[in-house]
């Protein structure tokens, strides 16, 4: 009989008592409130996209510890035929005991390529040899009452280590040479752990850290569930530490607990320490909205302090939430690059902040300048000063519309050559 390994471990999770004070804006006299707010979000939702692949990008090859949130069994052993694997240990075992069995099948195991690829010099380039051993740990999902390995590929499985001579062996996507189909994969030695020992250690932290995530969704106060989730957007309080399986996850979760999570989101960047990454706490005020209005103070203190935040995330952010007394306070990153150049003009369109006008059209790119990756952030520059009805728009428009590394965008910025939006 397989053998199986069932740990359990109480989560150290301190739970404060919090209350949630609203403030009150003031309102300034430049500030134009009728500005179309659908199409001005559509300039941030443009430039957000940046930041939204850079923290939700699914990475090559997935670690040991990662894998250990999303599989439904964990087994360690043998593979003894074409698609049948003998199994040693039950790291996760499922909760049913006839699953529980020493050989399993695994349809599509034969599938996965055994030939390592090792990393050459750029003289000699990379060398290929076959595993020999048929030792292997896998990440299995439940499909159709059948095992199947997590992230099954054509040629290979993320969810799948070989073990050989105690060193491990891992799949991880590669784009194919011609760009076409999807992507195929490439085994190598693992990014994440290089000896059994190594492997069989993340397992065991990810299996602790899976559990202690399960209870704290299982907590029902939403003030003290705010807390407990907030705790995994700094590593020096994270119950995961040093990884970021969960860190992910939060995002999508804070924003149901509403204010709860504004304000202990609020209490977290007024706590933050020199070196502390703050950028996932403001992506999630973000979402939050006007739910986060409380905040924007602090997030314009941090986006003022150089190093703090991403000036991109943080400007997004306040753009979002509506504070609209904060404007001036964004205006000097007009000077920055032109990411966040376009970034402070989408924001300025959505507080209808007028004032602005000369300070955008001042901060755009000489034509001569302008290249292909410049295209989409002048179309949001140009787009706030259309909304925000300055009178050169459509001399702008124009101008940029010459220039060949713009003339894709010729259908949507066709609507800016006939002058003022005052909507």
């Amino acid at each position: 009989m397989a053998e199986t390994i069932q740990e359990e471990v109480t989560p150290d999770f301190l739970l404060r008592d919090r209350s949630f004070c609203e403030q009150t804006q003031r309102q300034e006299h430049t500030l134009r409130p009728r500005v179309s707010l659908l199409r001005s979000l559509a300039i941030l939702a443009l430039m957000g996209l940046a930041s939204l692949l850079l923290y939700a990008e699914r990475p090559s090859s997935r670690s040991p510890h990662e894998m250990c949130a999303e599989a439904d069994a964990i087994v360690a052993g043998e593979r003894v035929g074409a698609s049948s694997v003998m199994v040693r240990q039950w790291l996760r075992a499922p909760p049913d005991l006839e699953n529980r069995s020493s050989l399993i099948e695994i349809p599509g195991l034969e599938k996965n390529q055994r030939v390592v690829v090792q990393p050459g010099t750029k003289r000699e380039g990379s060398t290929t040899r076959h595993l020999k051993s048929q030792r292997l740990l896998c990440f299995l999902v439940k499909k159709q009452d059948q095992w199947q390995v997590l992230a099954q590929k054509e040629a290979g499985s993320l969810g799948m280590v070989w073990i050989e001579d105690g060193q491990c062996y891992q799949y991880e996507e590669i784009e194919n040479n011609d760009g076409a189909g999807s992507p195929g994969c490439r085994l190598g030695v693992s990014r994440f752990c290089k000896t059994e020992e190594e492997l069989l250690i993340q397992v065991r932290q990810g299996l602790k850290d899976h559990r202690n995530w399960e209870r704290a969704l299982a907590i029902e106060n939403a003030e003290e569930q705010a807390i407990v989730l907030c705790s995994y957007l700094l590593r020096r309080t994270s119950p995961e530490g040093a990884y970021e399986t969960y860190r992910k996850r939060v995002r999508a979760l804070l924003p149901k607990l509403g204010e709860h999570a504004a304000a202990e989101l609020m209490i977290l960047l007024r706590s933050a320490k020199a070196g502390d990454r703050l950028d996932e706490a403001i992506l999630v005020l973000k979402d939050l909205g006007p739910l986060a209005r409380p905040a924007a103070g602090d997030i314009v203190r941090l986006l003022e302090e150089p190093g703090r935040v991403d000036s991109g995330i943080a400007i997004e952010a306040l753009a979002r939430i509506g504070d609209t007394t904060v404007a001036h306070r964004i205006l000097p990153f007009l000077q920055d690059t032109l990411y966040v150049r376009a970034v402070v003009a989408g924001a300025m369109a959505s507080f209808g902040y007028q004032d602005s006008i000369p300070l955008i059209e001042k901060a755009l790119p000489d034509v001569e300048t302008v290249k292909a990756a410049d295209a989409h952030h002048i179309y949001a520059m140009l787009q706030a000063l259309h909304e925000l009805g300055s009178e050169e728009t459509p001399r702008f428009t124009g101008d940029y519309l010459q220039v060949p590394a713009m003339r894709h965008l010729h259908d949507l910025l066709e609507p800016f050559l006939e002058g003022r939006d005052m909507r």
